[in-house]
């Protein structure tokens, strides 16, 4: 096998071992052609469709990355990172000043309301807490603050309060979940208040994490409870 790749499936029978070698060969492509960051000291298990990932990396993007680019193989049921993010001397900060680049970061980015939001920093992780409206909020803050030098890991821990909820709130959950393209899927929803449970079997990754940001995109969404099973 190359690079960082371990081979070693806990399987009994050949029937089930052989489709879980080529899912492990697959993801170790989409890796090293698909993944736009060092992967020498990455090791992939597969069990049972999940893929777990472990060994370090130089940063937490590229913590992120790969864990995108495993759950982009078809195949894959879960991933479980555990990938060490171990930062080269050259990109260490102090808490402080990773401080001062987070708050800097999300003021200046337009699609968070940063006036909501607090940071604390402790040991390079950084930890999010505050409010707001839409998950593409919450979703923006975390996606600005990954790709800083310095962020050792995060802890995204702010909630969503929307404005409001329109009074056909159900429907519109429901005609959201129709502009997703599902072959064969099946997906049953149940709506309590302003929170949504997803329930149900799809047939990738890429599915549910479709079905998720349609519902999440949804007015008036402050919660959703991900029960789908893939299959």
């Amino acid at each position: 096998m190359q690079g960082g790749m371990n081979n070693e499936l806990w399987l009994s029978h050949a029937t089930e071992t052989e489709p879980q070698v080529d899912l492990q060969d697959r993801i170790w492509d989409e890796l090293h052609w698909g993944c736009a960051t060092q992967v020498d000291d990455v090791k992939v298990w597969v069990q049972d469709y999940v893929a777990t990932l472990t060994g370090s990396v130089p940063s937490y993007s590229a913590r992120i990355a790969i864990q995108d680019a495993t759950e982009r193989v078809p195949g894959v049921r879960e991933v479980s990172n555990q990938l060490r993010v171990v930062l080269p001397a050259a990109d260490r900060r102090s808490d402080d000043t990773l401080a001062t680049a987070v708050a800097n970061a999300l003021e200046w980015d337009v699609r968070v309301p940063h006036v909501k939001l607090s940071v604390r920093v402790e040991d390079g992780w950084v930890t999010l807490r505050g409010s707001v409206e839409r998950q593409c909020q919450r979703g923006a803050a975390e996606d600005r603050v990954s790709h800083l030098t310095g962020v050792q890991g995060m802890r995204n821990e702010i909630v969503i309060e929307p404005a409001q909820t329109p009074p056909d709130f159900q429907r519109r959950v429901r005609d959201a979940l129709q502009h997703v393209e599902l072959r064969g899927s099946h997906i049953s929803l149940e709506t309590d208040d302003r929170s949504v449970t997803l329930r149900g079997r799809v047939h990738s990754l890429a599915e549910r994490h479709a079905v998720e940001r349609a519902v999440w995109g949804t007015p008036g969404v402050a919660a959703v409870q991900d029960l789908l099973t893939v299959r």
